[in-house]
């Protein structure tokens, strides 16, 4: 009877599809869920090469990741993959699943209950992309590994090196390697961050002096008119918080190349800039507007 690995639980997820310099691969679906079993081969193979399979390391590589949008890069140097385990494979390939690994989820923990995870019987198509062993490094086309990319989403895909030794019978060679898939402006933060625009993305305005400037007016006007004019400048920056985030939100819509971010970037800087300031206005004039009910409240007591 086929039971599921538990020893191999250590091994999940890793991504492939197209090298840079070579050729664009897309990734072939599987319908069919993918479950990890074992056989009397599998177990062999499994627990003889344990410790050559726990060392080999897929890499996400993350300073690639945060600069791109539209492509993404895993690292699968130095990974080792016995003979014995080739002559025995019908294919190497990698594994692709969006978020968290579903092999890994698949998992029966039924002896342990405190550890117990459900099987997921959700429809799921996996994704899979030949292995190349000669190459050592992998850069994906991110609207290929995810769904709905087009709705510019955080999203993260895990991927794994796995060997088919048949239909049904599959094991882990490698940890697991996350590839986290940012949205446009994750994405123009970190090229900020990373650049000459970071003084400008972390401006500060001080609310306390912001108010202070407000007082100076309730100087010149009474308590009622100075709430009038405070919930004024409250419905006029709200207004321009709208207008100004939905300017942002167009020019995140025209980002289509991924030369585009760095262009983009002066006027990011500028959109932030404005919320920043925008943000302050409101949570100075609103302040202000709490300070006048207390007065009032306070009035009405005495009173």
């Amino acid at each position: 009877m086929k039971k599921i690995i538990i020893a191999t639980i250590v091994w999940s997820a890793l991504f492939t599809s197209w090298t840079f310099a070579d050729y664009l691969a897309e990734p072939m679906l599987i319908s069919e869920p993918t479950s990890v079993v074992s056989s009397d081969t599998t177990s062999y193979l499994a627990n003889k090469y344990d410790i050559i399979i726990r060392n080999n390391f897929l890499d996400s590589d993350y300073d690639y990741n945060n600069m791109n949008y539209y492509t993404s890069k895993i690292k699968a140097e130095n990974i080792v993959i016995p003979d014995e385990i080739k002559t025995s494979a019908k294919k190497i390939y990698f594994l692709i699943e969006e978020w968290n690994s579903r092999i890994y989820n698949t998992f029966d923990y039924a002896r342990d209950e405190s550890m117990k995870v459900e099987n997921v019987t959700d429809e799921y198509n996996y994704k899979i992309v030949e292995y190349k062993e000669w190459q050592k490094e992998y850069i994906f086309k991110n609207s290929d590994l995810v769904k709905d990319f087009t709705k510019d989403e955080y999203k993260s895909v895990t991927i794994t090196l796995m060997a088919e030794i048949s239909d049904s019978e599959k094991i882990p060679l490698s940890t697991s390697a996350y590839n986290y898939i940012n949205t446009k402006e994750e994405v123009l933060q970190q090229l900020i961050s990373d650049g000459k625009w970071y003084d400008y993305y972390y401006t500060y305005f001080n609310s306390d002096n912001l108010e202070k400037y407000l007082i100076t007016i309730w100087e010149k006007n009474s308590r009622s008119e100075y709430k009038n004019i405070l919930n004024k400048i409250i419905n006029k920056v709200s207004q321009a918080k709208k207008l100004n985030d939905d300017n942002w939100k167009n020019i995140l819509a025209n980002i289509k190349l991924e030369s585009d971010f760095k262009n983009n970037l002066d006027k990011y800087e500028l959109f932030n800039e404005t919320k920043n300031l925008l943000d302050s206005l409101d949570i100075a004039s609103k302040n202000q507007i709490q300070n006048i009910k207390a007065f009032d409240a306070i009035d009405t007591l005495l009173k």
